[in-house]
C-alpha cells in the first residue's frame, strides 16, 4: 500500500525545509510528488521502488494532457527519486527532460547563421511537449533535419547542430573552461594537460565507483572504471600528432559492455534523445546530429584556449559501436607551451 509514510513523504518535507526552500515552493513540490504517487496506485502500476521509464512516460502523458509537464514538476520529481535512493526511477527522470532544450538552441543558431526566415521554416511544425517519449522526439528531429537539408549545405547543418552541445547554456561551460585554461597554463604541453585530465577522469569516477554513486546516469562498477580508464580517449583526449581523439563513453556503459546484439549495442552507446530511437527503429536519421555532441566533446579541450576544428569519425546513429571525434591543433608547434 502506497502512502505518505511508506513514501517518506514528511521526512522529505522536513528535507527541504532544512535546505531552506520557501514554504510555497515545497507544497508545489509536494502536491506534485503526491499525484505521482497517487497515480502508481492505479492497477498494472509498479510500486515507487521498482517504477521505472515506463511509470515515468505514462505519468508525463499526463502532466502533458494536463498543461503540468513545467520543468519545475519533472525536476521536482527528480530530485525526490534522488533523496530516496530510488536509481531505476531518478534516472528516468533525467532522460524525460535531457536535451530539453536543444531545439530551442538549434533554432537560434539557426537564425544567428541564416536569418529568422530560415528558422521560421524549418521551425514551422510544432515542437514536442516537454514529456513526450523518445519515438515522439526522434520523428520530430527526423522532420527538422529533412528541412534543414532543404536549405542548407550538410557543412552548414553541421555548424549549426555544433552549436547545441546538448543543450548546456554557456553559462554551465564559462566556469570549468576558466579553470581548465588555467591547468593548461600550469602545463608545459598539450600532453601534459591530457594526462592531468585523465587522471582527474580517473579519480572522479574511483571516488564514485567507491560511494556508490552515479556518474550523471552512469552506473560506476569496477567494470566500467576498468573499462573506461583503459581508454586514453575516453572523455579525456589523446593526441596524435596535431590530431587529438575523443571517444565517448558509452551512455549505459553497463549493458553495453554486455550486449552482444550490434543494434542494440550501439543504442546503449548513443547518449541522445533525439535521435536513438533510430537505432532501434532501423529508420536512418542525418548523422549530422552527431555535430551536437562533437560540440560538447570541443569543452574537453576548451583549456587550451586555441581554435580548435573537429568532426564525428564514427557515430552510433551511423552505424558504428562507438562515438569518436578527432579535433585538429591550428599547428604543430602548438603541442608544446611557450
Amino acid at each position: 500500500m502506497h502512502g505518505d509514510n511508506t513514501m517518506k513523504l514528511p521526512e522529505y518535507q522536513v528535507y527541504l525545509q532544512e535546505q531552506n526552500i520557501p514554504d510555497d515552493a515545497i507544497q508545489k513540490q509536494v502536491a506534485i510528488i503526491r499525484d505521482f504517487v497517487q497515480f502508481l496506485m492505479e492497477p498494472g502500476s509498479k510500486e515507487i521502488a521498482t517504477a521505472g521509464k515506463e511509470e515515468v512516460e505514462r505519468f508525463a502523458q499526463k502532466l502533458i494532457a494536463e498543461r503540468c509537464n513545467t520543468l519545475e514538476n519533472f525536476s521536482a520529481l527528480r530530485d525526490y527519486a534522488h533523496w530516496l535512493g530510488h536509481r531505476k526511477l531518478y534516472v528516468a527522470l533525467i532522460e524525460v527532460m535531457d536535451c530539453h532544450n536543444a531545439m530551442a538552441v538549434l533554432a537560434d543558431s539557426i537564425e544567428e547563421r541564416h536569418g529568422r526566415e530560415v528558422r521560421d521554416w524549418t521551425f514551422r511544425d510544432v515542437l514536442p511537449p516537454l514529456g513526450a517519449d523518445e519515438k515522439e522526439r526522434c520523428a520530430y528531429t527526423r522532420t527538422i533535419t529533412e528541412h534543414m537539408a532543404q536549405q542548407m549545405t550538410p557543412e552548414e547543418m553541421r555548424a549549426a547542430w555544433y552549436q547545441v552541445q546538448h543543450g548546456i547554456p554557456a553559462d554551465v561551460w564559462r566556469k570549468s573552461d576558466a579553470m581548465d585554461k588555467e591547468k593548461y597554463r600550469q602545463c608545459r604541453s598539450i600532453d601534459e594537460f591530457l594526462s592531468l585530465k585523465r587522471r582527474e577522469r580517473d579519480a572522479l569516477l574511483t571516488r564514485l565507483r567507491d560511494e556508490g554513486k552515479l556518474w550523471y546516469t552512469v552506473e560506476i562498477s569496477d567494470e566500467v572504471l576498468d573499462f573506461i580508464k583503459s581508454d586514453p580517449e575516453m572523455e579525456g583526449g589523446r593526441r596524435e600528432g596535431d590530431k587529438i581523439y575523443i571517444t565517448k563513453v558509452p551512455y549505459n556503459t553497463v549493458r553495453y559492455l554486455h550486449e552482444t546484439d550490434a543494434k542494440l549495442k550501439r543504442y546503449y552507446a548513443c547518449h541522445c534523445p533525439l535521435v536513438r530511437e533510430a537505432i532501434l527503429s532501423d529508420q536512418p536519421i542525418s548523422p549530422n546530429v552527431c555535430s551536437c555532441s562533437l560540440g560538447h566533446a570541443s569543452h574537453y579541450l576548451a583549456g587550451l584556449d586555441q581554435e580548435i576544428k573537429g568532426e564525428v569519425l564514427e557515430s552510433a546513429v551511423k552505424g558504428d559501436s562507438r562515438c569518436r571525434f578527432v579535433f585538429y591543433l591550428p599547428n604543430q608547434d602548438s603541442t608544446q607551451r611557450k
